[in-house]
């Protein structure tokens, strides 16, 4: 179909209105559509030096005390908002093995994770075996993380801090299939996936990244099968951990997103409790193009195979890179910078050229860009997006 606005590219974004007499709306090139619906928006990105003290930083974690950081020699500082200095609460041991071999170009690398309260932190590698659990009051391992190994290069480490039930409450994969949570304090079970024949409806996942909701009611698993395709899980929270294994067998919400073949470690985002986005559009691995996948989990549909499938509620091209979430939109981190979308509709709201964050402070509303090259990090406000 030609292009309304008359030039010769690839049709982009949801269709525009033509004229101002019409409201018939007709595809555009990614030029146009940026004209008309990607203009920068405010919030002034603040640079600012990593504190002095602190070795090559690699990795940071939001915490209700302040960021902390994870630098080359494995200590974990702590960054009081508006400090100018850093103090040491604890030194691991974790280190990515000499002469490891990356999957399909999948590095090992040690990845921070911490608790909200800022009480517990942990480093593991990703696409590797081991990690660590520490209590920052003393600075203590309180827990070694190691999986099976079974294809663990092949997914990030499974990790994610939670809350339940007034508690602190540690996620994490510890065989290929199976995600436990644990007291991170003693490294008490407090819930485990049951071990279950190869019909169960969760068995026969990979797991991998761990993405939750932003109440804490979901978590998201970005997980692949068999032969192999990528294809992410979802499961409820609340009934898991309260229960306990009987959960999964009278059901916690459990469903499976579409499949994908050869990919995954995929862009995605909870938008609230109940609708998750995913990146890529395509089918495989080799065919996918830059766009986003919103699906609403507490609408399911069963398949003629008895598979429960999220209802897919919205379409559409364009986000790439890394996604984050706050107040109902979605944000992309491009090589060039942040676009933001309106997911319901599916257009582009807005952009902060050059700006390309790697983490989201959700508890101080800032989207952060960690330059460790530099020894800087990159500082945006989220309320920017609102025009």
């Amino acid at each position: 179909m030609p292009l309304i606005c008359g030039h010769d590219a690839p049709a982009y974004g949801l269709p525009l209105c033509g004229n101002e007499k019409t409201v018939t709306a007709s595809p555009v090139c990614e030029e146009c559509f940026d004209a008309a619906e990607g203009a920068p928006v405010g919030g002034e990105v603040e640079t600012t030096d990593l504190p002095s003290g602190a070795g090559r930083v690699i990795d940071v974690a939001p915490t209700r005390g302040g960021l902390l950081l994870l630098d080359e020699e494995g200590r974990i500082l702590l960054w009081e908002t508006g400090a100018r200095t850093c103090r040491e609460l604890a030194r691991g041991s974790v280190t990515v093995p000499d002469g490891s071999e990356p999957w399909c170009g999948r590095e090992q690398t040690r990845r921070l994770y911490a608790s909200r309260d800022g009480a517990f932190a942990a480093v593991v590698i990703d696409y590797g075996r081991h990690g660590e659990v520490y209590d920052l009051s003393s600075g203590a391992v309180t827990l070694t993380l190691e999986n099976d190994g079974y294809h663990s290069d092949t997914v990030p480490f499974s990790l994610a801090f939670t809350e339940h039930d007034g508690r602190n409450v540690l996620l994490h994969r510890r065989q290929w299939s199976l995600i436990e949570a644990v007291d991170p304090a003693a490294g008490e079970v407090l819930a485990a996936m049951p071990v279950e024949e190869e019909s169960a409806d969760w068995s026969g996942y990979f797991q991998g990244a761990l993405h939750l909701s932003p109440g804490g009611t979901r978590i998201a698993s970005d997980a692949w099968c068999w032969h192999p395709a990528g294809r992410p899980v979802v499961w409820n929270l609340g009934p898991w951990l309260t229960e306990g294994e009987g959960a999964w067998r009278t059901g916690n919400g459990w469903a499976a997103l579409p499949p994908c073949e050869y990919y995954w470690n995929r862009p995605m985002a909870w938008l609230d409790e109940d609708r998750i986005v995913i990146g890529g559009l395509g089918e495989d691995e080799e065919e996918i193009v830059p766009g986003a996948r919103v699906f609403d989990v507490s609408r399911v549909e069963t398949d003629q195979w008895g598979h429960r499938n999220p209802v897919e509620v919205a379409t559409f091209g364009g986000p790439e890179g890394a996604f984050f979430s706050a107040d109902g939109l979605l944000f992309s981190a491009g090589a060039d910078g942040l676009d933001i979308w309106d997911p319901v509709v599916g257009a582009r709201t807005g952009s902060v050229p050059g700006f390309v964050p790697t983490h989201h402070d959700a508890l101080a509303g800032h989207l952060l860009a960690l330059d460790p090259a530099r020894g800087a990090i990159r500082r945006w406000p989220m309320s920017g997006s609102r025009r």
